[in-house]
């Protein structure tokens, strides 16, 4: 996106007649949009937020009252023709929330997750994650669900009633570990002063232990670029909590 706006801005310094300033633009932009491309890059922006809370097996885990997950876990809403759920790319989160529930960890789960944007007939995320969870072993009777939220804000400011209706002082927040920074900061900010605790439980790693070979380190790729924009937007929603809270 930054490097659309760079492209868009150096052609208007280009129509405006300043040529030589809109051409150093558009190399800076062509060169930001390479170097996001690199896997890298991408791999070096992952690992500095993965590894601030990384995973730790669900046996090792702290006890807590809660176990809270956030939804991105599933994919897009299937079709009539498809009878069972599709998984996402951060599946973990429902595997690990399982695992935790089962390693006896928390005696509640609580799921946050509403429907997809622009799709607000569809069931929302909270009860297909709910759906996963008791084919895993989980009691519906342990599960509470606030399936009206649309972004991480939003899972915080809702699911903190559901943490207080269960009596939960201490809750095992759960997400993927990119999203984890960002995450934590927004609960820790909405339930200050409530009494909870918020401790991070952390899955869905992708940079820890894949460090890219050195042969195609530099060799651009789109998924090398959809993974840096994904840590730009966690770094951009922690410069916005720390605001926000400052």
């Amino acid at each position: 996106m930054l490097a659309l706006l760079g492209g868009l801005l150096a052609l208007l310094l280009v129509w405006r007649g300043w040529r030589r300033a809109g051409m150093v633009l558009a190399l800076l932009a062509l060169g930001g949009l390479w170097l996001a491309s690199t896997p890298w890059l991408a791999w070096t922006l992952a690992m500095s937020l993965e590894t601030r809370y990384p995973p730790v097996p669900a046996q090792a885990s702290p006890v807590a009252d809660a176990v809270l997950v956030l939804g991105g876990a599933l994919g897009a809403p299937r079709p009539p023709a498809q009878p069972h759920l599709g998984f996402g790319a951060a599946a973990d989160r429902v595997w690990h929330a399982a695992a935790l529930y089962r390693a006896g960890k928390a005696r509640w789960v609580v799921l946050s997750g509403g429907s997809p944007p622009g799709s607000e007939n569809v069931a929302p995320e909270a009860e297909a994650m709910a759906e996963v969870l008791r084919a895993l072993g989980v009691p519906a009777s342990a599960m509470r669900l606030e399936g009206r939220s649309r972004n991480t804000l939003e899972n915080a400011v809702l699911s903190l009633a559901l943490v207080r209706q269960v009596g939960a002082r201490r809750v095992l927040l759960v997400t993927s570990a990119l999203h984890m920074p960002r995450a934590l900061a927004v609960f820790q900010a909405v339930f200050a002063g409530s009494g909870v605790t918020v401790v991070p439980a952390a899955t869905d790693a992708e940079a820890l232990g894949d460090e890219p070979e050195l042969r195609t380190a530099w060799l651009p790729d789109a998924r090398s670029l959809e993974w840096s924009s994904r840590s730009v937007k966690e770094y951009l929603g922690l410069a916005q909590v720390w605001m926000a809270t400052n």
